[in-house]
């Protein structure tokens, strides 16, 4: 870990600051029913990161399934639709309050999501960001360090300056070659999938203790 004095504080969005995981895997489901696939939950919770072209072009490539661009397109467009139609709105109390207490200690709040742009808006209230990175804003998806390395650009700030906080292991992976710390929330997936993280917590609220310490250990 850095002795650099902490100044940003990104958020993964699904899984972390919204119960959208399940609403996820239910629109992924309906879209490859219909193809004789059950895709379970885990299975999908895994991909979390990844941009939903990339997602489903892995399903097709696994499964040996004949879907061309135009049609693929056409079906990705219907399960934004469904995800966006069972999609929960607006951060959970916990989520809201630990951007709230990121902001009382001085650090900018960013979000960092693998989701297209209009299912972020649709979920929250853009104001409480300092900068949102969407799956629109970089080439390359989680696990690549690009949309961190975004992120921090866009806020100014060092990433050996940053903590992310992250559910998923191509979001921590993403977050670490980028050059930031980690916290891994268990919200989703067991705290041995999420090797790589500085610290596995259980509940967002622990997120607080974490940056309190931090900035202690700093200040000495």
């Amino acid at each position: 870990m850095t002795d650099k004095r902490i100044a940003a504080i990104l958020f993964d969005l699904d899984g972390v600051l919204i119960d959208s995981p399940t609403a996820h895997a239910r629109a992924w489901a309906e879209l490859f029913r219909p193809f004789g696939l059950e895709l379970p939950p885990e299975r999908l919770h895994r991909e979390e990161g990844r941009r939903s072209l990339e997602i489903a072009r892995g399903i097709i490539t696994e499964y040996g399934l004949q879907i061309d661009d135009a049609e693929l397109e056409r079906l990705l467009e219907s399960k934004r639709k469904y995800y966006r139609s069972i999609a929960p709105r607006g951060l959970r109390k916990d989520a809201q309050a630990a951007v709230r207490d990121a902001r009382a200690r001085g650090l900018k709040v960013g979000l960092v999501s693998g989701s297209a742009r209009e299912n972020v808006i649709a979920a929250l209230d853009q104001t409480e960001f300092d900068v949102i990175v969407t799956a629109e804003d970089y080439e390359t998806g989680k696990p690549d360090p690009e949309p961190y390395l975004t992120a921090c650009r866009r806020l100014g700030v060092a990433p050996e300056a940053c903590i992310a906080v992250e559910n998923a292991p191509l979001g921590v992976a993403s977050a670490r070659a980028a050059g930031l710390q980690v916290i891994a929330l268990t919200s989703t997936l067991p705290r041995e999938l999420l090797i790589g993280a500085d610290w596995v917590i259980d509940d967002i609220r622990e997120v607080g203790g974490i940056l309190k310490a931090n900035s202690e250990r700093v200040d000495r």
